[in-house]
């Protein structure tokens, strides 16, 4: 095991003088699923990074939750000059972990680094309306779009962290391990695949905001549901997600422990790469798929009631897009068959079905349950669930083509931001991180509703987008899981849609 010691950010701190947090408290340990790929915000989407980045580097502004809009917090105040333009003002008492001011300049490296191509961020598809960033003075940062996009916030406080301009020089493993942000946190401690381990910014602008919060957070990457579950049980651990329905019961029979579930932002759904022709290129296969999956079935026999059986590519947390009207393609194995014979394939085919293992709710018994499900319709593709960094590798190689051989896959995607391009560009768009295909009328169906000032022609434009999805099967949508938390009964930590892990918000109470 390699063991990273962040140790250069405390000493600073110790050199400047800078007290500690007063009234940083305690320790709260954590258990997720894995661990972010990297400390980089700007470099790869994923959900565990996306958790987790926010720890240490600040974004402009952050969500109201449930209750909705956003919030100032690195920008202390943020104003729509027009369609095309935001105003965002940068507090003053905000520091980089070295101790220089943050600044404008700051939030236009940010933002121009993701788009910069000798970054190679998998976030660029993301940020394809951002035109410029103007800094009239140091605290006022000035984004100019291409065009009018009424999401952009959503976008903002997701992604988009502010990093400190000396990043520029320095060596990209650096980075990756050691984040130069100004966050509530400093990451001290990182054993790769076991755990990692923040303490609070002294120097952190929002303390006063926050007098409770964990002064020590301990990040444990633990992959397996029952390993998780005993930790907590065993008061090893305080938070633990990814709870199995089938163990809410022994969380709750335990008198130290109790279940948060709500109904996330996460999908689950089938997607096909057909980027080198093959069968997978040829509609009426995906819609022969899509007729072979029983959606139902899995969301019966693997999640138990902790899930809900979906029928589009967005949740209903979107700024727009979402169309409660929508149906998808209903289980229907003889269409499966026909549809097959019209392409061909009336004997089937054998093609290579991949999905992660114990990264969310029982993806390798549903990927395996697939595999099932196609063989009735004579497409052999066993199922090979594989851990979360070879799932990202596997999904590349066919991405970029080094593989060719027919391919489909199992994922989950959530986008807790609720900005519509996230989701449509990021596993649908040419270009997009997850994105097994490149359909040209797709992205000009997008751009062209991303584009949209009128909120209800956007609705449509979306609505349009979403039908062009259904009619050329370019996903199966299977279910939308819930997030279902594990909490030791000392711990408040209120459960949310949207997949945010607020270590800041959260406060242990003493063991009575």
């Amino acid at each position: 095991m390699r063991q990273w010691l962040i140790t250069s950010t405390v000493l600073v701190f110790l050199a400047l003088g800078v007290p500690p947090a007063d009234a940083a408290q305690g320790q709260v340990s954590i258990a997720l699923t894995g661990e972010p790929l990297t400390m980089d915000p700007h470099i790869q989407s994923e959900f565990i990074g996306t958790m987790i980045w926010p720890w240490a580097c600040d974004n402009l502004i952050q969500s109201k939750g449930e209750e909705g809009g956003f919030k100032p917090w690195l920008a202390e105040k943020f104003e729509r000059i027009d369609a095309k333009t935001w105003k965002f003002t940068i507090r003053k008492d905000a520091k980089f972990f070295d101790g220089t001011p943050v600044t404008a300049e700051a939030v236009k490296f940010s933002l121009e680094r993701i788009l910069d191509p000798k970054v190679k961020s998998r976030l660029v598809v993301y940020f394809k309306s951002i035109d410029r960033v103007e800094t009239p003075d140091t605290h006022t940062a000035i984004l100019h779009l291409k065009s009018p996009d009424n999401g952009i916030l959503n976008l903002l406080q997701r992604w988009g962290h502010v990093v400190s301009p000396k990043v520029k020089d320095m060596d990209s493993a650096a980075i990756s391990r050691e984040p130069h942000c100004s966050g509530p946190y400093v990451l001290k401690e990182w054993t790769k695949g076991q755990r990692m381990v923040f303490e609070a910014n002294p120097a952190w602008w929002g303390n006063a905001l926050y007098p409770n919060r964990p002064k020590t957070v301990i990040l444990r990457s633990i992959k397996e549901s029952t390993t998780r579950v005993k930790a907590l049980i065993s008061d090893e651990m305080d938070v633990i997600t990814g709870v199995e329905p089938h163990f809410v019961p022994e969380i709750k029979a335990n008198p130290n422990t109790i279940v948060a579930s709500v109904p996330s932002v996460r999908i689950m759904y089938v997607g096909f790469f057909t980027g080198h022709s093959g069968p997978f290129a040829d509609v009426r296969v995906r819609q022969a798929v899509s007729h072979a999956i029983n959606s139902e079935g899995i969301v019966k026999t693997f999640l138990g009631g902790f899930a809900d059986r979906w029928q589009q590519m967005l949740h209903p947390w979107m700024y727009s897009g979402y169309d409660p009207k929508l149906t998808w393609y209903g289980y229907d194995p003889a269409k499966a068959r026909q549809l097959l014979k019209e392409a061909g394939y009336a004997e089937g085919f054998k093609a290579h079905l991949f999905g992660v293992s114990g990264r969310y709710p029982a993806d390798k018994e549903i990927c395996e349950a697939l595999a099932g499900m196609l063989k009735e319709i004579k497409i052999d593709a066993p199922c090979n669930a594989q851990v979360f960094p070879l799932y990202r590798r596997t999904f590349t190689a066919f991405q970029q083509g080094t593989r060719k051989e027919p391919a489909l896959y199992l994922q989950a995607f959530g986008n807790g931001a609720g900005y519509t391009p996230v989701s449509f560009r990021g596993f649908s768009a040419c270009g997009g991180a997850w994105s097994p295909h490149c359909f040209k009328e797709f992205d000009d169906m997008l751009d062209k509703a991303v584009g949209t000032a009128d909120t209800g022609e956007q609705q449509g434009a979306y609505e349009r987008v979403g039908r062009w999805m259904r009619d050329n099967a370019t996903h199966v949508p299977i279910l939308k899981t819930h997030e279902v938390w594990g909490l030791n009964k000392n711990v408040q930590f209120k459960a949310n849609h949207n997949e945010n892990l607020p270590a800041w918000e959260i406060v242990k109470k003493s063991a009575n």
